[in-house]
C-alpha cells in the first residue's frame, strides 16, 4: 500500500475542499485563514495545477492576503507553457451606455464627476457571478491599450469583491495610453477610482495595477508575479520613465506595493507620497479636502530612501522590526549549508574567485539552477566566454535534469522530452546577455543598461558577470586601477540595493609567485584578485572555489558582511559531477557530519 498522500487529503488538511479537481481547474472557496472576513465572502481562489499534481491558492482580502501551494509527494513540477492572449470582443455601444441611477451615486460620493467618467469609458452592467448570484450588478473598467479594448474589470456593487476580468485577457496598466510614448514622470495609485480621481484633479499620468496591492512584502520576489504583469508588457515605456511618483494607499498592502515597485522599477528614481492625516488614499482626499490639496500632495513627494542623510525617527525601528527579517536562500550542497553559509536575498555584491579550472561557473551555475527551482529567482547572465550562449544554457539544463546534455557512452542522456522540458523552465528563469557584435566591446554601461530591462521586463533577481575581466575596462589616465575598480564596484553594489537584485561577479587571481615544480597553489584569497584589494573592501559575500584535487571541490567562505550569510573564515568540501555539473555532499561525510565543513584556525 503506498505512503503517497493525494492532492484530496493534501488540501483537506488545509480545510480546502473543492467541487472538482481536474487539471486547471479554478474555484473560489471561503479563506481558511480569514473565513471571507465580516461579510463571510468567498475570498480565496484555488487553482489546480494543469498536471492535476498539486494546487496553488491566494485570498483577494487585503486584510489577510493568505497564499500559498502544494503537490503531491514526489512529483515534479508542472512545465511552464507561454500564456494564450485573447482579445475580448467589445461590447454594444448600448451596453457601454448603461448608467443607472446608482452608478452616479456611487462616483457623487466621490466627487468624481460625469464628464471623467464618460472620459474613461466607465459603464454599468448585470452579470452572473458565482459568489454573488444572478444578474449582480457590477461597474465596468476597461482597460485601453494603443487605442483597442485589452481587458476589462468587472468590481461588483455594493459589494467590493469578488472582483472579475475578461478571461486570458492581456495584462495591461490602467490609463496607459494617457502616458504617451516617453512620460517623463508616471504617477501610481492603487485602483481604478483612485486613477480617475487624479484625473478630477488635473492628474492625467496616474496609471493602476489591474489587482492592486499585495497583503505583504513578498520574501520571494517572484512570488506575486502575476500581479506584476502589466510591467513586463509596457517595459519599455517604464524604463524611459525618469520620475515615478508612488502614490498608493497609505495601509500595509499599499506600503507593501510601493516597495514591490520601487525593487521592480528602481529605487533611485521613485518618490513618495503622504496623505493627510486620516486619509488613506487620492478618494479620500478628494473626498474630505478637495482637488488642490491631492494636487499638493502629489507636488510635495519625496525621494524614496535609499541615499543621503537619514535620522532615524520616532516609529523608524518599529517599523522596521514590522518587517519580515531579510531572507536568504541555502545553496544546495548540504555540506556547504551546514558550515552555515547561506545566500542573500535582497541585493548584495558576491564574489566568487578562484584559480583557472577550478569550477567557479560550474558552481555558481549549480547555484543558480537551485535558486530558480527552489526560491522563484530569476538571472540575468552575462558570460561572454560561453559562447555561442546556447551552450551556457545546455549546461544549466544538465544541472537541472541530472543528465548529460550531449550523448556520452555508457551513461544516459537527455532525450528531446528531457530537452523540451529544460527549455521550457529556462526560459521564464535565464535571460542571457550577449554582446556579438564586433565593433562593440561590451562596458560596465552595456552591462547595467541590459540588466536594468532585465530586472524590469523578466523580473531578473540575480545578475552574474561571468568573468570580470571580459568587460572593457577602459578608464582615464588620471584613473587608477584602485579608483576605477572601487568606483565600478560601488556602481553594482547600488545596482544591487536599487534593484534588490544580487549581483554575483567571477574574478580571476593573479597568477601565483614562487611556486616550486609539481607544487599546487593553496586556495586564493581576496587579496590575490587581480586589480585591487575594493574586492574585499567593497564585497557583501566573498567565496573561493578551489579543487585540490579531480571531482572534488573546496567552497571556502572569506567574507560575509551579516552574520545571517555565514561565519567567517569557514570551508566546506563537496563532490562535483562532470557530466551534469551537479555538487553532492562526499559519501564519508554522509557517514560523519564532522567532516564536511571545517572552520579555518
Amino acid at each position: 500500500m503506498s505512503d503517497v498522500r493525494s492532492l484530496s487529503d493534501i488540501l483537506a488538511d488545509r480545510k480546502i475542499r473543492l467541487k472538482s479537481q481536474r487539471p486547471g481547474h479554478s474555484e473560489q472557496i471561503r479563506c481558511f485563514a480569514c473565513e471571507g472576513g465580516r461579510t463571510k465572502e468567498l475570498s480565496l481562489t484555488v487553482t489546480i495545477d494543469r498536471d492535476g499534481m498539486g494546487a496553488v491558492w491566494n485570498c483577494h482580502r487585503g486584510s489577510c492576503g493568505e497564499k500559498g501551494g502544494a503537490r503531491i509527494a514526489g512529483a515534479d513540477r508542472p512545465v511552464e507553457r507561454e500564456r494564450t492572449i485573447v482579445k475580448p470582443t467589445p461590447a454594444p455601444l448600448a451596453e457601454t451606455e448603461y448608467r443607472p441611477q446608482w452608478f452616479w451615486d456611487f462616483w457623487a460620493a466621490r466627487k468624481i464627476g460625469m464628464n471623467t467618467v464618460k472620459e474613461f469609458g466607465v459603464y454599468a452592467a448585470v452579470r452572473n457571478s458565482k459568489a454573488l448570484g444572478p444578474n449582480h450588478p457590477f461597474i465596468v473598467f476597461p482597460y485601453v491599450f494603443n487605442g483597442e479594448l485589452a481587458n476589462r474589470k468587472y468590481r461588483p456593487f455594493p459589494e467590493k469583491q469578488p472582483q472579475m476580468q475578461d478571461k486570458d485577457a492581456l495584462q495591461t496598466l490602467y490609463n496607459v495610453d494617457r502616458l504617451g510614448a516617453e512620460a517623463p514622470e508616471i504617477v501610481w495609485v492603487e485602483g481604478e477610482p483612485d486613477v480617475m480621481a487624479l484625473f478630477e484633479c488635473g492628474v492625467s499620468h496616474a496609471v493602476s495595477l489591474k489587482d492592486g496591492a499585495p497583503a505583504k512584502v513578498s520574501e520571494n520576489p517572484n512570488a506575486d508575479d502575476k500581479r506584476f504583469e502589466a510591467l513586463r508588457t509596457h517595459s519599455e515605456l517604464l524604463t524611459k520613465a525618469k520620475r515615478i511618483v508612488l502614490a498608493g494607499d497609505m495601509d500595509a498592502p499599499g506600503l507593501a506595493l510601493r516597495e514591490e515597485l520601487a525593487r521592480r522599477l528602481g529605487r533611485h528614481r521613485c518618490f513618495t507620497v503622504d496623505w493627510p492625516e486620516g486619509c488613506k488614499d487620492a478618494c479620500d482626499v478628494l473626498r474630505e479636502h478637495g482637488p488642490d490639496m491631492v494636487a499638493q500632495a502629489i507636488d510635495a513627494a519625496v525621494p524614496y530612501p535609499i541615499e543621503g542623510l537619514q535620522k532615524v525617527k520616532a516609529g523608524t525601528l518599529l517599523a522596521l522590526r514590522r518587517q519580515p527579517a531579510p531572507a536568504t536562500m541555502t545553496t544546495g550542497m548540504r555540506a556547504v549549508d551546514d558550515a552555515g553559509l547561506r545566500f542573500p536575498q535582497e541585493g548584495r555584491l558576491i564574489v566568487i574567485t578562484g584559480w583557472p579550472g577550478s569550477g567557479k561557473t560550474s558552481l555558481v551555475r549549480f547555484v543558480m539552477v537551485h535558486t530558480a527551482d527552489n526560491y522563484e529567482r530569476r538571472w540575468a547572465i552575462f558570460s561572454p566566454e560561453m559562447q555561442p550562449w546556447e551552450q551556457f544554457a545546455a549546461s544549466c539544463a544538465e544541472a537541472y535534469t541530472g543528465k548529460p546534455f550531449w550523448p556520452v557512452a555508457g551513461t544516459p542522456s537527455m532525450t528531446d522530452v528531457d530537452i523540451r522540458g529544460a527549455e521550457a523552465w529556462l526560459s521564464g528563469r535565464m535571460t542571457m546577455l550577449v554582446c556579438d557584435a564586433e565593433d562593440q566591446s561590451p562596458t560596465l554601461d552595456w552591462v547595467l543598461e541590459r540588466a536594468r530591462a532585465a530586472v524590469l521586463r523578466d523580473g531578473a533577481t540575480d545578475l552574474l558577470i561571468d568573468p570580470w575581466n571580459e568587460i572593457d575596462h577602459t578608464r582615464a589616465n588620471n584613473v587608477t586601477e584602485t579608483e576605477y575598480t572601487a568606483r565600478g564596484l560601488q556602481r553594482l553594489k547600488a545596482f544591487g540595493l536599487r534593484h534588490g537584485c544580487n549581483v554575483w561577479v567571477i574574478c580571476h587571481p593573479a597568477k601565483p609567485m614562487g611556486l616550486k615544480p609539481g607544487e599546487k597553489a593553496p586556495a586564493p584569497g581576496p587579496y590575490a584578485i587581480s586589480g585591487s584589494a575594493q574586492w574585499f573592501n567593497k564585497a557583501d559575500m566573498g567565496i573561493t572555489v578551489h579543487s585540490p584535487s579531480k571531482h572534488v571541490t573546496e567552497v571556502h567562505l572569506w567574507k560575509a558582511r551579516f552574520r545571517r550569510f555565514g561565519s567567517h573564515p569557514a570551508s566546506a568540501t563537496v563532490d562535483y559531477d562532470p557530466m551534469c555539473g551537479r555538487y553532492s555532499t562526499p559519501f564519508d561525510a554522509l557517514r560523519d557530519p564532522a567532516k564536511m565543513w571545517n572552520e579555518t584556525e
